[in-house]
C-alpha cells in the first residue's frame, strides 16, 4: 500500500497516547482499503487547532500509478451542504434574512406546489430537509440547466409527506437555499463561500466542480467495479451539476479541509481571527428533525438533522457528523466536540460507498480506546446482501420479458425529441438501422425488450441504465415514452420541431 505521511506536529497539550495509536490507524485503513477494494483514500485528523495526522493512502490515479496525497483534491459532495448552512446563519447573525421568516421574503420568485408550502417553507426547513419533498435528484444530475431554471422546476415537485411531518434529504432544498443568498447578496454561492471561508480560513486549493478543479494536477479519478473480478475501471460518466452547487460542488483536500475542522472546533477562530461567529457554529448543531427513526445499531443514537449535518451519540460521546457521494467519491466528516477531535475521510471508489457513515467509527474505537466494533464486516454483510437482491432484481425483470413479440412501429417511427417540463429533453436518434438514447451526456444503444419497450445495457460501464416505455396517441402514433430519471418515473411528450 502506498502512503505518504505529512509530519505530525505535537504540541504540548496533545495527548502523546494519541500519537501511540497511529500505527492501529494505518492498520485499520489498509484493511478498509483491501476489504472494500478502495484505490485511494485521503484521511485528516485535527486535535484543537492542529491538524495533529494525515495521510494518502493509494493511488488517485491507477493508470499512471499516482498517489493519494494531503494536497489531493477530491469532490466532498454532501459536505458541502455545513458551508451552504454556515452562510445562511452568518446573514442571519447580520440581520440580512431571518431562519424562522417565510423563504419567499427574501426570494420572491420560489414557488412550491401549494399555498401552504409558499406561506410557510422558511429557510430552516429548507436546511433541516422537513419541506415534506421528496428528493426529486433527476432535476440536478448531469443536468443543463442552471441554478435559477432548477430552482423553478420546485413547483413541479409534490410533496411525499405533510409539510414538516418528517424528514426528506432534499439536494434542492440546499440549491435553493444557495439562491436565496445569491438574491440578498448580490453574489453568486460560490463566490460567497470563497469570501466568507476559503480565504479567511487559507483554503487556497478548494473548489468547485470538476471543471474548475480537475485541471489540477492533484486530483483524484474515482473507480467503480465493471463486474465480479475486482477489477477497476475509471468512471467516466460524471452526474454532478454546477446548478447542485450549495448541496454538493465542493472539492477540497485533507489540508484544507483541516482549516475548516479548526473553525469549527474552536468557536470559529483560525490562527486566532474570528472567521465564522461562535453562535453560528452553535446554531449549526440545534436539532431540528429527527433524521433516523429507526436506530439500526446499538452504538449509535437515533440521529437528528440540525443545519448541514447530523448530531448523534456514538458509545457515549455526542457526535457531529456527515457524509458525501458524488460520482464515485464519498466522504465523511466527524466532530467529537468533547474531545477536540475532527476527522475527514475520503474515497475514491463506488464499491465502498455503502460503509462511508460509519468508516470514521473505528477511528474513534482506536483513539479513544472505546471496544473496537467491527463495522466493516457488518456493512460487507449488507453489501452481499444488497447485491444478490440486485442480481435476483434483475433476474426477475429478465423473466417478464415476453419472448418473440416486435415493436407496433418501424423502429425509425420512435426516433425524435421528447421533452419533460420537469427534466427536459431527451432525444432517440435513428443512427444506422439502430436507435441510439441521447440524455444528459449519456449515449447509449437502445435495445427492444419486448413490445414497446427498450432498453440501454450498461451493466459493464459507469453511466446509467434505462428502461423506456413508447406509447401512442389517438391516431396511433408514437407521442410519449416514460422513463425513471434517477428515482423518479417521468413521461416525455414528443416535440413536433
Amino acid at each position: 500500500m502506498i502512503c505518504f505521511l505529512l509530519p505530525v506536529f505535537i504540541s504540548s497539550g496533545q495527548p502523546v497516547a494519541f500519537q501511540k495509536k497511529f500505527p492501529l490507524l494505518d492498520s485499520y485503513i489498509d484493511s478498509l482499503m483491501k476489504d472494500w477494494n478502495i484505490p485511494g483514500l485521503a484521511l485528516g485528523i485535527v486535535y484543537k487547532d492542529e491538524l495533529i495526522y494525515a495521510k494518502g493512502y493509494g493511488l488517485r490515479d491507477i493508470e499512471n500509478k499516482l498517489p493519494v496525497e494531503n494536497s489531493t483534491i477530491f469532490p466532498i459532495a454532501s459536505n458541502t451542504k455545513l458551508f451552504t448552512a454556515t452562510a445562511a446563519c452568518m446573514y442571519a447573525e447580520e440581520g440580512k434574512l431571518n431562519l424562522d421568516k417565510p423563504v419567499r421574503n427574501y426570494l420572491p420568485s420560489l414557488k412550491f406546489n401549494n399555498d401552504e408550502l409558499d406561506a410557510k417553507v422558511t429557510l430552516r426547513d429548507m436546511l433541516s430537509h422537513r419541506t415534506g419533498l421528496p428528493r426529486y435528484d433527476g432535476i440536478w444530475v448531469a443536468s443543463p440547466f442552471t441554478r435559477m431554471e432548477m430552482v423553478g422546476k420546485i413547483a413541479e415537485m409534490e410533496p411525499s409527506l405533510g409539510f414538516r411531518e418528517g424528514y426528506i434529504y432534499n439536494n434542492l432544498m440546499y440549491a435553493a437555499s444557495g439562491a436565496v443568498m445569491e438574491n440578498i447578496s448580490g453574489m453568486r454561492w460560490e463566490d460567497i463561500i470563497r469570501q466568507k471561508f476559503f480565504v479567511p480560513l487559507q483554503m487556497n486549493a478548494s473548489g468547485f466542480t470538476n471543471q474548475e478543479t480537475s485541471r489540477r494536477d492533484n486530483f483524484a479519478n474515482s473507480y467503480f467495479e465493471p463486474d465480479s473480478t475486482r477489477r477497476l475501471q475509471q468512471l467516466t460518466y460524471l452526474g454532478q451539476s454546477n446548478a447542485l452547487g450549495p448541496a454538493g460542488t465542493i472539492q477540497s483536500s485533507v489540508n484544507d479541509m483541516s482549516h475548516w475542522m479548526i473553525a469549527q472546533l474552536n468557536g470559529g477562530k483560525y490562527k486566532g481571527q474570528q472567521v465564522i461567529p461562535e453562535s453560528v457554529i452553535k446554531q449549526t448543531t440545534i436539532p431540528n428533525t429527527i433524521a433516523d427513526k429507526e436506530g439500526k445499531w446499538n452504538e449509535l443514537s437515533n440521529g437528528l438533522y440540525g443545519l448541514g449535518r447530523l448530531i448523534q451519540t456514538y458509545k457515549g460521546y455526542k457526535i457531529t457528523t456527515h457524509t458525501g457521494s458524488i460520482d464515485g467519491y464519498y466522504s465523511n466528516l466527524t466532530f467529537i466536540p468533547s474531545e477536540n477531535l475532527g476527522i475527514f475521510m475520503v474515497h475514491n471508489s463506488s464499491a465502498a460507498g455503502i460503509i462511508r457513515s460509519v468508516m470514521a467509527l473505528p477511528i474513534l474505537d482506536r483513539l479513544l480506546n472505546l471496544t473496537i466494533t467491527q463495522w466493516s464486516e457488518r456493512y460487507k454483510k449488507e453489501y452481499n446482501i444488497y447485491k444478490s437482491d440486485e442480481k435476483r432484481r434483475k433476474e426477475t425483470l429478465q423473466a417478464t420479458q415476453v419472448s418473440n413479440t416486435v415493436p407496433s412501429h418501424p423502429l425509425v417511427a420512435y426516433s425524435g425529441i421528447y421533452v419533460s417540463s420537469m427534466y427536459g429533453p431527451l432525444e432517440i436518434e435513428w443512427q444506422n438501422g439502430r436507435l441510439m438514447l441521447l440524455f444528459r451526456g449519456q449515449k447509449a444503444l437502445l435495445h427492444h425488450f419486448h413490445y414497446d419497450q427498450f432498453a440501454t445495457n450498461e451493466l459493464d460501464s459507469s453511466q446509467p441504465g434505462y428502461r423506456i416505455y413508447f406509447s401512442t396517441n389517438n391516431k396511433g402514433e408514437i407521442d410519449k415514452c416514460t422513463l425513471d430519471v434517477f428515482g423518479s418515473a417521468a413521461a416525455f411528450i414528443k416535440s413536433n420541431k
